[in-house]
C-alpha cells in the first residue's frame, strides 16, 4: 500500500511539474498538444498491449462495457430532466457533461502506471462501453432534442472510436483473446521497452492542459455537475466493488474508473452547438482536479 501511495504520489507531483513548467513559460499548452499525440498515438496504445499479454478472457467479463454504458445513459436523462426548465445552454450543457468519462486520455495511464495488467484491461472493458457515447451518441441525442440535425449518425459516431489508437489496439487484443490467439513475444518485448514512458508523460500532458480561470458565477453549475457525477461514481464503485465476483484487481480498477473526470470529447461537442465552452472547460478542469485527488487516495484505501 505504502508503495502505491507513492507512487501515485509521483504521479501527481508530475502534473504539478507540468502546470508549474507552463505558468514560467518552459512549455507552453501547444506542448501539452504535441506530448498528448505521443501518448495517444505510442506510449498509451503500448501499455494497453502489455497489459493483454497474460490476459485469459471470460464471458462474464463483457458485463463491463455494459455498466459504462449504462451509467452514460443514466447521467444523459439526468441532464434531460435537470435542465428542462433551463435555457439552450443549460441543456447543452448538462447533458453533454454529465454523461460519459475521460479515460483514455486521464484515467488509463494512471492504472497502467499502478495498477497490474488485469485492472488495465477492466478499465479497458469500461471504456469499450463509455467511448461510443462519449465520441457522438451523446452529442446526436442532445442535438436531436434540441431539434437540430446532429449531422451524424449512430453508427457513424460508434466507427469514430476506432480512429483513437489506443481503442483500435484494446479491441483488437479482446478479440485474439476470445479465441485464444497469441501475439509473438518480439511485439510484448518491445511494447514493454516502450509503456513504461507512459505514465510520467501522460501526467505531465495533463499538467500542460489545466486551466482554471472563468466567470465566477458560474461554479453553481459547475458544482452541481461534478457532486452528481461523484454520487454515481460512488454507487457504482461501491455496488460493483462490494457484490461482483470479479478479482479483486478488476473490482479495484472499476472502482476506480468510475470516478474518471468529463469527458475529454465534451467541448468540442459543446462548441459545434454553439453551447458555453467557458463553462465546459472550468467543470472539466475542476472534475480533473477531484480526480486527481481521489484517485491516489483509491488506489490506498481499497
Amino acid at each position: 500500500m505504502v508503495d502505491i501511495l507513492i507512487r501515485a504520489c509521483f504521479f501527481l507531483l508530475m502534473v504539478i511539474l507540468g502546470y508549474g513548467m507552463k505558468k514560467i513559460g518552459v512549455l507552453s499548452k501547444e506542448d501539452g498538444v504535441a506530448v498528448a499525440r505521443v501518448v495517444l498515438n505510442i506510449t498509451l496504445p503500448c501499455a494497453i498491449l502489455v497489459s493483454f499479454k497474460t490476459f485469459v478472457f471470460e464471458w462474464t467479463y463483457m458485463i463491463i462495457p455494459l455498466i459504462s454504458f449504462a451509467a452514460n445513459w443514466l447521467m444523459l436523462g439526468t441532464g434531460y430532466l435537470i435542465s428542462k426548465r433551463g435555457g439552450r445552454d443549460d441543456r447543452i450543457f448538462y447533458m453533454l457533461e454529465l454523461p460519459a468519462y475521460n479515460i483514455g486520455n486521464f484515467t488509463l495511464p494512471f492504472v497502467s502506471g499502478i495498477l497490474g495488467a488485469t485492472g488495465v484491461v477492466a478499465t479497458c472493458l469500461f471504456d469499450m462501453g463509455n467511448s461510443p457515447m462519449c465520441l457522438g451518441i451523446n452529442f446526436i441525442i442532445t442535438a436531436l432534442i434540441l431539434g437540430e440535425n446532429p449531422g451524424r449518425s449512430p453508427l457513424r459516431s460508434v466507427l469514430t472510436i476506432f480512429k483513437k489508437p489506443s481503442f483500435t489496439v484494446y479491441f483488437t487484443m479482446l478479440i485474439l483473446s476470445i479465441f485464444s490467439i497469441h501475439l509473438p513475444d518480439v511485439i510484448f518485448d518491445f511494447a514493454s521497452m516502450v509503456s513504461p514512458a507512459n505514465g510520467p508523460m501522460a501526467m505531465i500532458m495533463i499538467g500542460l492542459m489545466l486551466e482554471f480561470s472563468s466567470d465566477k458565477s458560474k461554479v453553481k453549475e459547475v458544482v452541481i455537475v461534478n457532486a452528481i457525477r461523484l454520487a454515481l461514481a460512488a454507487l457504482i464503485a461501491f455496488l460493483f466493488f462490494t457484490f461482483t465476483p470479479f478479482p479483486y484487481e478488476v473490482r479495484k480498477a472499476v472502482a476506480i474508473t468510475a470516478f474518471s473526470p468529463i469527458s475529454s470529447a465534451s467541448p468540442a461537442f459543446v462548441s459545434e452547438l454553439k453551447g458555453d465552452v467557458e463553462l465546459v472547460g472550468f467543470a472539466s478542469t475542476v472534475s480533473i482536479v477531484i480526480s486527481l485527488i481521489l484517485m491516489p487516495l483509491l488506489f490506498t484505501l481499497i
